[in-house]
């Protein structure tokens, strides 16, 4: 199971409020709204965050990537198993992939994922939480 670090989690929320509601247009500019929101980071680290949480520049400013909206390819739904499991089904030979691409999300959430062949269990803090992350990874509950 993989544990997210709870700082870098935060700093990714914090980096998807600035790309949703400001026009950042070069790293250093995230670096400097970041600091004023108290996240101590350097350029590098911001450029992995982007990657991490499927950010891209387009026409010069930063957006979130096809692929950061909607479904992940692969999932094809979700089941609520108790009040803090999630599981997805996912296409055969997919769910690593899947899982490690959820876990790039940082959603704060999510406490851990497992992922097996076509299935992925993901930990989660309570029932609410699990519908925050259906809803972020665009899933059909099943």
């Amino acid at each position: 199971m993989h544990m997210a670090d709870p700082v870098k989690a935060l700093r990714h929320e914090a980096i998807r409020r600035l790309i949703e509601h400001d026009a950042i247009d070069r790293q250093e500019a995230l670096v400097e709204k970041l600091d004023e929101a108290g996240f101590k980071v350097t350029q590098s680290s911001v450029s992995r965050d982007l990657h991490e949480i499927g950010v891209v520049k387009l026409g010069g400013r930063y957006v979130f990537s096809d692929a950061s909206k909607g479904s992940l390819p692969g999932i094809l739904g979700a089941v609520q198993a108790g009040p803090n499991l999630l599981v997805l089904k996912t296409d055969v030979g997919a769910a690593q992939l899947v899982a490690v691409r959820i876990d790039g999300l940082g959603l704060a959430v999510i406490a851990g994922t497992i992922a097996g062949d076509d299935t992925i269990f993901v930990a989660t803090k309570d029932r609410a939480a699990q519908d925050e992350v259906v809803a972020a990874l665009g899933v059909v509950t099943l």
